[in-house]
């Protein structure tokens, strides 16, 4: 964990960022005294909407016997489509 005053992270925040960047946590103080965090974000799955939509359909599949009778599976699926849809509107 590195430590930087406010007037380093003013000064310096390219090089600070890129220490966070390459995976390092950095508390920035004033005064001496810790007032922030950086921390790096860890990146997330690369799965494509495709396979993620795949997934989801797969694992209905298998909890279709629970609720057979209620809805189709088909049905469901065209429901969570539909509702996908307006979220990405």
């Amino acid at each position: 964990m590195t430590v930087v005053t406010a007037k380093e992270l003013k000064n310096r925040t390219g090089q600070v960022l890129q220490r966070v960047r390459q995976g390092e946590d950095v508390v920035v103080t004033v005064r001496g005294e810790p007032v922030a965090r950086f921390v790096p974000i860890k990146k997330k799955d690369t799965k494509t909407r495709e396979q993620e939509m795949q997934e989801k359909v797969e694992f209905i599949h298998e909890l279709a016997g629970k609720y057979q009778g209620i809805i189709s599976v088909d049905e469901f699926l065209l429901w969570k489509e539909e509702e996908l849809t307006l979220e990405d509107q």
